[in-house]
């Protein structure tokens, strides 16, 4: 959805990575390559989107934005209790047209029941996004295309509405456009991976697939992520045209092609509050401030705003989040090359491959073959 009134002022990079402390195996110089490439790209994103914000399609797609997150979020609030409760934006208009430079904006304004839904689900984070030279070493193969990622952990409920447009027509992106999402749990820990600290290789909270609708959306239930030393918290995001789809719902990781590898990222007041609640607390890494994360978020301007929207669906915190955030995609890039995988699972379970997923010096695992593995 293009919020035609603010898309200049919230042009959003969510395709930004960590920083030198953010993961085993990222380097300084690969951080250097893609602020470049974000700086050189910012001028040709900025006119993509705005040239998108007056097109013909832009009114009806905001529209159904509207209505969709808006029966989300009364889906939501019924099957939790909460519908006598008023809902709460992250913002304010104001507070949604600009932000410091060191910290995002993200007064919380209180809706009543009779605000209408245009009111709270109209305003939209929007960003293009850039080629990056690295998808960092926690991506896993061979995950299930399903919605519910949570895999059983305790945690804030997020639920992401998440679109995803082609900056060079400003359609949606083809149907069945599969997008990967993974992110650490409560505590800061990664499933699937066999670095030292994390969950191990058949371990799946955290990871999953959807396949994009004619308007180019997925949604996925999750629980806001945690943090680790030197890393505020984000959701990886990537997305593949043209994968060749399994019969047991996963794809061939090694088919189709990736336009686009990113993050998203959130609020700091949101995630400190967060960092207050159980599991969050017993985290004993260091919580890195969205000031201090190696992506340079402190450095943003008014024109790039990298947080998802979203609202929270009850008085409490732990009642859940509805977040989403419409993400720009050059259609014609292929980052095939920057698609490494720390490991696969397969029918009998997990298997590392040697270009991820350990420690610095640590021993890389097997080359693995491509078979299927069962559903879980």
């Amino acid at each position: 959805m293009v919020n035609v009134r603010n898309i200049a002022a919230s042009l959003a990079f969510t395709s930004l990575l960590g920083g030198v402390a953010a993961h085993p195996g990222e380097s300084r110089e690969q951080i250097q390559r893609e602020v470049s490439a974000h700086q050189a790209a910012q001028p040709l994103g900025r006119r993509a989107i705005s040239a998108c914000a007056s097109s013909p399609n832009a009114a009806a797609l905001k529209a159904r934005s509207v209505a969709r997150r808006a029966a989300t979020a009364e889906a939501l609030r019924r099957k939790r209790a909460l519908t006598e409760h008023p809902l709460k934006s992250k913002r304010d208009a104001a507070g949604f047209a600009k932000w410091s430079v060191v910290d995002h904006d993200s007064t919380s304004v209180g809706y009543d029941l009779t605000t209408p839904l245009d009111t709270i689900f109209s305003s939209n984070s929007t960003c293009t996004l850039v080629p990056e030279t690295t998808i960092g070493p926690y991506w896993v193969g061979g995950e299930l295309i399903k919605a519910d990622v949570t895999g059983g952990q305790a945690g804030v409920p997020l639920h992401l509405d998440l679109q995803f447009l082609d900056l060079n027509s400003c359609e949606p992106v083809p149907v069945n456009t599969l997008i990967d999402i993974w992110a650490c749990n409560s505590t800061g820990i990664y499933s699937g991976v066999s670095a030292q600290g994390q969950g191990g290789l058949n371990s799946t909270h955290g990871r999953g697939i959807q396949s994009t609708d004619a308007d180019g959306v997925v949604e996925f239930d999750t629980t806001f992520p945690g943090h680790y030393t030197g890393r505020t918290p984000h959701i990886h995001v990537m997305s593949t045209s043209g994968a060749t789809i399994l019969p047991n719902s996963t794809y061939v990781s090694t088919s189709g092609k990736p336009s686009h590898i990113g993050q998203l990222f959130f609020d700091q007041d949101l995630i400190l509050e967060t960092k207050a609640l159980a599991p969050y607390a017993s985290n004993s890494q260091g919580l890195t401030l969205n000031s201090a994360d190696g992506i340079g978020i402190g450095e943003a301007t008014v024109s790039y705003d990298p947080f998802v929207d979203y609202v929270r669906l009850g008085s409490d915190l732990n009642d859940g989040l509805l977040a989403w955030i419409t993400v720009f995609v050059d259609t014609t890039a292929d980052q095939s090359s920057n698609r490494q995988e720390a490991a696969h699972y397969y029918e009998d379970g997990g298997v590392a491959n040697g270009n991820g997923g350990r420690p610095p010096g640590g021993p890389g695992g097997p080359a693995v073959p491509r078979v299927p593995r069962r559903s879980r």
